[in-house]
């Protein structure tokens, strides 16, 4: 199994961007599968964007309460590392998914970890092993994506609480406070999406730079 990134750029939209993230030494890049977001794409262009990267960058597709036989054949096809499950998904959803490499992405309320307590207990009644679990903030109408900020300091040592998954920090992390979510929060990987864009869906490849330097430096720092 591929070994989990420490760095994800989400939402590319271009082989432009992709290539950029690339070049700033990005670990994965996140390709959105969710009609209703700015950032999705289809999946002839997420084709054309792995065709682009080759094996530089692990490619990450986000799903939000998909068809299972959807999923399987666009992770097939694409040949994807990791499959990130953004939507409402429940254990016995995983369980028809369970072959494949899963991420399992939570909308955290007022950073309340009991839902993902109890969610993860399930998982493994069910025989399901995660490859590692993304936090975002929780926003009304939004299944991630929207910038809102997790308190870092509330997930601090939260790696037993969540069965010992590696986690990723998502929500509200950009080129400039990244250093400290991952100084406060210690997570496994940090994700970014609106935090390193012009506009939706068109990232900048300045502060996907900074990004990349200033969380490497911080992982480093914590090592």
């Amino acid at each position: 199994m591929t070994a989990l990134f420490k760095t994800k750029v989400c939402g590319i939209t271009s082989v432009a961007d992709a290539k950029a993230c690339c070049a700033a030494g990005v670990d994965a890049i996140g390709l959105n599968f969710y009609d209703p977001s700015p950032r999705c794409i289809t999946v002839s262009l997420a084709v054309e964007i792995a065709a682009a990267v080759g094996n530089e960058i692990q490619l990450v597709g986000l799903f939000v309460n998909h068809a299972v036989d959807d999923v399987r054949a666009i992770h097939q096809e694409i040949g994807l590392q990791y499959v990130q499950l953004h939507g409402d998904e429940d254990p016995n959803y995983l369980r028809q998914l369970k072959d494949l490499p899963l991420i399992k992405a939570f909308r955290c309320r007022e950073n309340e970890t009991a839902e993902i307590v109890d969610f993860l207990a399930a998982c493994t009644t069910l025989d399901i092993t995660l490859q590692a679990i993304l936090l975002d903030a929780f926003q009304s109408g939004s299944y991630g994506g929207s910038g809102q900020r997790l308190d870092w300091e509330a997930l601090k040592n939260n790696t037993p609480t969540f069965g010992g998954y590696e986690w990723v920090l998502a929500g509200g992390v950009d080129a400039d406070n990244v250093a400290s979510a991952i100084t406060v929060a210690c997570p496994t990987a940090v994700d970014v999406a609106s935090g390193v864009e012009s506009s939706a869906g068109k990232k900048d490849a300045e502060l996907v730079q900074r990004f990349v330097t200033n969380a490497i430096a911080a992982f480093d720092s914590l090592a």
